[in-house]
């Protein structure tokens, strides 16, 4: 074998689990060199992109994207793809504000919230399971019905008139925003399931060979509608997260997220094709996501040249994932 095959052989592997980590060593050494200078004395190597004031908007802009790439990863780990996340989250963004502005209780509007989240993800997965389409049709159709439902639901107007009912999370505790801390215990929550559970063991099984899983004895449709309903609950959260920081609503809210949490799954090592991936790489993935956003706003590059990148970001991310599949 040529010594180049056996080098590919041996780092590809490693370059494909932490390609998001690696990712991010990059930018951020990137934005060292090319972000504008910091007179700021308590800025890092004086650089305006470290600031504690700009550290501390990348925490609170990392909640919502980073909580919707977590669900994300369980769904593309079974071999599957969701493109109605951003239309669910501005659907759950307008009836979270709707029932807080008409006097609804915070803690029942955030159970019911979670519980529309979780039952909306549920129904998508058993669409699935039981008529056999493809996850890209029924989440597309699910991506333009629901986005109609909010602006029905709205009358195609904007909410307002919060009363700070759910500010507190974006109220800072040891300096993070709350919100910061529901997606680390998201995080954790998510890498706990997957790697010490028989349900996270099974969702690798269906993504990695479904056949062999049925055979195997595995309830492949209750694996799919239960992936499909953790990524519901984590839209469901990312909506009320996403109220909290905006104290509004517009049925037109998460346009494009579904992008954002797809390309930090797949940054962040989950393979498209299912069967290999994690939480942890997806957190990894959603921060390089956001520092991403961040920088390309501090260095004035224009919103659609950024979109561009994410582009061939993926393109990238996944052709690392089938180089390492032929090696």
């Amino acid at each position: 074998m040529p010594f180049s095959a056996v080098t590919l052989r041996r780092w590809l592997p490693l370059i494909q689990k932490y390609q998001g980590l690696v990712g991010l060593v990059i930018l951020l050494a990137w934005a060292l060199w090319k972000s504008p200078h910091s007179e700021d004395s308590a800025a890092l190597f004086h650089s305006t992109y470290y600031t504690l004031a700009n550290l501390r908007n990348i925490l609170s802009q990392l909640a919502v994207p980073g909580i919707l790439a977590i669900g994300a990863t369980f769904v593309i780990l079974i071999g599957g793809i969701d493109l109605s996340a951003g239309s669910l989250l501005g659907l759950l963004n307008c009836i979270t504000a709707t029932w807080l502005v008409n006097g609804g209780s915070t803690p029942m509007t955030i159970a019911w919230v979670l519980f529309l989240g979780t039952l909306t993800g549920a129904i998508l997965g058993a669409i699935i399971s039981y008529t056999k389409l493809q996850p890209f049709v029924v989440t597309l159709a699910g991506m333009v019905s629901i986005r109609g439902i909010a602006f029905v639901y709205t009358n195609n107007a904007n909410i307002s008139g919060l009363h700070d009912q759910i500010a507190f999370f974006e109220s800072p505790w040891l300096g993070i925003p709350i919100a910061g801390w529901i997606l680390f215990a998201t995080t954790a929550v998510g890498a706990l399931v997957l790697s010490k559970t028989v349900f996270g063991r099974r969702v690798y099984a269906v993504g990695g060979n479904t056949d062999a899983a049925y055979y195997a004895g595995v309830p492949v449709s209750r694996v799919r509608i239960g992936a499909f309903a953790i990524n519901g609950l984590c839209i469901a959260i990312a909506a009320i997260l996403f109220t909290a920081r905006n104290s509004s609503a517009q049925p037109s809210a998460g346009m494009g997220y579904e992008l954002d949490a797809i390309t930090a799954a797949v940054v962040g090592g989950t393979a498209l094709v299912g069967g290999y991936g994690n939480v942890l790489g997806t957190f990894v993935g959603a921060l390089f996501i956001v520092c991403l956003n961040v920088f390309l706003i501090l260095d004035s590059v224009s919103y659609y040249v950024g979109q561009g990148w994410k582009g061939v970001i993926i393109l990238l991310a996944v052709y690392l994932q089938n180089l390492g599949r032929r090696v």
